[in-house]
């Protein structure tokens, strides 16, 4: 059964937007009533039981263990837990009541500083250290790594606290722990150990963020990134993310409209920005590495008042840095500041906001395969520019600012509300080789584009959330509605003379690009401005019954895209063409159904049936608007997570099906018909936790058979029936082990190292030929070095040396280009070295 999608197309009326925007009103004062008739009551903070069994130990391992057993977030002193012993905690209880259990008899306080985390403290030392204006004197160290790489609970998987072994869906958590050992230095880095995902890495090349594929299909920003369980906008250009900036990231695989709208069936990713802590925090980092990488980074938060009723966090970083491509930079500038009231336990408002400037090369680098890789063309080195440097360039600027509220009401319902705005300006010129091939075996043809754009987005989503008992069965209960908007604006002018660019001996002085035509019609080919909005409510019912737990989910979502097209400003204008107005309505049903059963061994099974869909741009012969594309997924699998290690192992199986994919109109040629279909099946393997002895594993292995299932015939007799979809290998396989040494005379280092497996691919089919050439496989290495001088000097508490590379044997790999007979030079070695200072 595929999504329900319902049209209503070429209409040129703003009806939509006023309705969506009364919808708008309507959920949202719907939603506010409840807190305002609550309001004079003041809620208590929604307390979930769960079963303990921590012996009496030494109280910072006793802590680690209640951490992970409730998914709180802790803040304490190391001098505050030094030398402690806990107290045992066995049975079934609050976990507030646990943790005021646990440290019983030490001397040590709990304070509730919000939803899921409290902070330790000596009430006797805290009270001498008020001075006369009641500011907290005493700087206390935030400890929030302790979960390691095991994350017990996710919210982007249900847009609810749940249990990850609950979720009958895949979903990874990259902790801040692994984010941290990994040293990761972009998006790309952040899921090349995680199933399912086969990063692109793309060294020197236009800074579009991070390209992707998940589960056979690919994925670049638009509809796969989420930033706060919020878009990160409509524009593919909004997704230069930092990530240190981050600290977690998950990955939500699979049809996911049911809570998100429109997106590939493939998945999506979901990034956690920094929250003010609850403690002090003050670090300072410098970094330097290969392709001349300097780095400075600073991350400043706690407490504002003595009540820690406000605290607020800055994080800022600032890098200029080469690349392996001669004259491609990789400049950042990052400053992101947050600020959090909690007036109460039940109480949370935290403002988000975010400045980007960044500069990168312009340059497509779509490298000829047959020089590359088929070694029947001259080969071209992978640091040659394939731009004008100083001309060529993406300077980019994000301006973003939003919000995250809950409230827990004392009748039971939660409440949550986000919000961001985000304006972007891109001035960028991109160049591109046509033909990708060497011309006399040794030339490219360079040509030029002027391509200036900005936009704006906003992104809203909120939702009510109730935990209850009917019969013998709990429900936790989730309604809710998002609303999007986005406006893109973008010309492209191109140059109408190339660089004959010679490989052996590179001149790019003697280069002017001409923008006009017969030298006077000098005006952009491409001038628009495309509108997006889009409304969706949606409905959640978890259902526990015995050991069985039962998701049911549905939403349904309409959409606008509307077109301006400013023609009469092109060089279609000297035609006489006029501008023109298209609007495409689009309204879809998803759902997902999905059921799970946990043993009492660890051992949780589940299936689940999940849809999503996708507008599409374009029209057919007759005119007619493309209807959007549907996904349809059956997923069965299992996880494991016993009570007496702190991991967690996945397995799941998936078959995925997309329609109403663009194929070859038999008709009339040079046209589509929606009749194409693709469908990706597969396994996934995932084990990661902590085996003891100070080791930290994560591992992953991904069996992916992606190909075109129906197409019809070209003109040039070519059907891709049956071929592989492009870039999406059969196998993936990542281990990544971390050790911190537990021996005395070490105590402080830690060593981690990895590799990372991907299968040879295949490159776009030669709609001409029906030709489909091949990258071959390969295999990275990298590690990480890092030591703690503190640990053994105390005079150098909170200084840190780590010292990381990627690709260490420096090996030749490529991933298929955005051609036929183009690949993209992946990245060579790069070993760089951060000096970290921490108080």
């Amino acid at each position: 059964m595929v999504p329900t999608v319902q049209r209503n197309t070429k209409t040129h009326s703003t009806r939509i937007g006023r309705t969506l925007l009364v919808h708008l009103m309507m959920t949202t004062g719907l939603m506010a009533l409840p807190l305002g008739t609550a309001l004079p009551v003041l809620a208590q903070q929604a307390d979930e039981t769960a079963a303990f069994a921590i012996p009496a130990q030494p109280l910072p391992a006793a802590l680690t263990s209640f951490i992970r057993r409730s998914g709180w977030q802790i803040s304490y002193s190391s001098d505050l837990v030094r030398g402690k012993r806990s107290a045992a905690v066995n049975g079934t209880m609050s976990a507030s009541a646990a943790l005021q259990q646990l440290v019983a008899g030490t001397g040590i306080s709990v304070r509730i500083s919000g939803p899921r985390s409290a902070a330790l403290y000596d009430p006797a030392a805290q009270a001498a250290a008020v001075g006369g204006d009641g500011t907290l004197l005493e700087q206390l160290t935030v400890n929030n790594e302790d979960t390691g790489y095991v994350a017990t609970d996710t919210v982007t998987a249900t847009k609810t606290d749940t249990p990850l072994v609950k979720v009958p869906q895949s979903v990874s958590v990259i902790t801040e722990k692994e984010l941290k050992d990994r040293q990761v230095t972009d998006l790309n880095d952040i899921v090349a150990y995680t199933p399912g995902v086969r990063a692109v890495d793309y060294p020197g090349g236009q800074g579009i963020g991070a390209i992707f594929y998940m589960r056979g299909f690919r994925h670049q920003s638009q509809r796969a990134f989420y930033l706060d369980g919020l878009r990160n906008g409509y524009n593919p250009y909004d997704s230069n993310l930092e990530p240190y900036g981050l600290e977690q990231v998950n990955v939500l695989r699979g049809p996911s409209s049911v809570l998100y709208g429109d997106a590939l069936p493939g998945g999506l990713v979901d990034m956690r920005t920094k929250r003010p802590p609850s403690e002090p925090l003050h670090e300072l980092g410098v970094e330097y590495g290969s392709n001349n990488r300097r780095q400075v980074t600073g991350d400043f938060g706690g407490p504002i008042d003595a009540e820690g009723k406000f605290s607020y966090r800055l994080t800022v970083l600032h890098r200029e840095s080469d690349t392996q491509v001669d004259h491609s930079p990789d400049d950042m500038l990052y400053i992101a500041p947050a600020f959090t009231w909690t007036p109460n336990d039940a109480t949370q408002v935290t403002l988000l906001a975010q400045y980007q400037k960044w500069t990168t090369g312009g340059s497509e680098q779509s490298l000829p395969w047959d020089s590359a890789i088929g070694g029947t063309a001259a080969p071209i080195p992978t640091d040659l520019y394939l731009g004008v440097p100083g001309l060529t360039e993406w300077n980019g600027e994000t301006k973003s600012v939003g919000y995250q509220f809950e409230h827990q009401f004392d009748n039971g319902w939660t409440f949550r509300n986000g919000a961001r705005y985000t304006h972007t300006e891109l001035d960028y010129i991109s160049s591109w080789t046509d033909p990708v091939t060497l011309v006399s075996n040794r030339y490219l043809n360079v040509y030029l584009q002027d391509r200036p754009r900005d936009s704006d987005s906003f992104s809203f989503d909120s939702n009510l959330s109730k935990d209850f008992q009917f019969g013998q069965m709990d429900h936790k209960v989730l309604l809710g509605a998002g609303f999007g908007y986005s406006r893109i604006w973008e010309s492209r002018t191109n140059s109408s003379n190339a660089l004959a660019l010679d490989i052996n001996n590179p001149d790019y002085s003697s280069y002017t690009p001409n923008w006009c035509y017969l030298g006077v019609y000098c005006r952009p080919w491409f001038d628009k401005t495309l509108f997006v909005k889009q409304f969706g409510v949606y409905a959640q019912d978890q259902v526990d019954w015995n050991n069985f737990t039962l998701t049911l989910s549905g939403r349904y979502d309409w959409v606008e895209n509307k077109t301006e097209n400013y023609a009469s400003r092109t060089l279609s204008g000297l035609l006489g063409a006029s501008d023109a107005v298209d609007t495409v309505q689009d309204q879809a049903f998803t759902y997902r159904a999905g059921l799970a059963y946990s043993f009492d061994n660890g051992i949780t099974p589940y299936a689940s049936f999940s849809t999503s869909f996708e507008p599409q741009a374009g029209t057919a012969y007759n005119g007619s608007d493309f209807e959007p594309t549907t996904g349809q997924q059956f997923e069965t699998g299992l996880r494991f997570k016993p009570d007496w290690w702190n991991g967690l192992f996945s397995a799941s199986y998936f078959h995925i099906t997309q329609q109403n994919v663009t194929s070859s109109d038999p008709d009339h040629s040079g046209y589509s018909v929606q009749t194409g279909e693709v469908q990706s099946q597969g396994f996934e393997l995932e084990a990661s936790g902590e085996l003891g002895y100070g080791f930290n594993l994560h591992a992953s292995y991904t069996y992916t058979d992606a190909r075109v299932t129906k197409d019809n015939t070209n003109a040039n007799g070519v059907n891709k029936t049956g071929t592989r979809v492009q870039a999406v290998p059969y196998n993936t396989a990542s281990v990544w082990l971390n050790y911190d040494f537990q021996m005395p005379a070490l105590e402080g280092l830690s060593v981690g190292a990895g590799v990372r497996y991907v299968d040879s691919s295949l490159t776009f089919v030669d709609t001409s030929t029906g030709a489909q050439l091949e990258v071959p496989d390969y295999t990275l290495l990298d590690a990480s070095l890092s030591y703690d001088f503190g640990a053994k000097m105390p005079q150098l508490a909170g200084l840190s040396l780590t010292l990381s590379g990627t690709n260490l044997t420096d090996e030749d790999y490529y991933s298929p280009g955005f051609y036929s007979n183009s690949v993209i030079a992946g990245r060579g070695r790069t070993v760089k070295a951060k000096l970290n200072y921490r108080w």
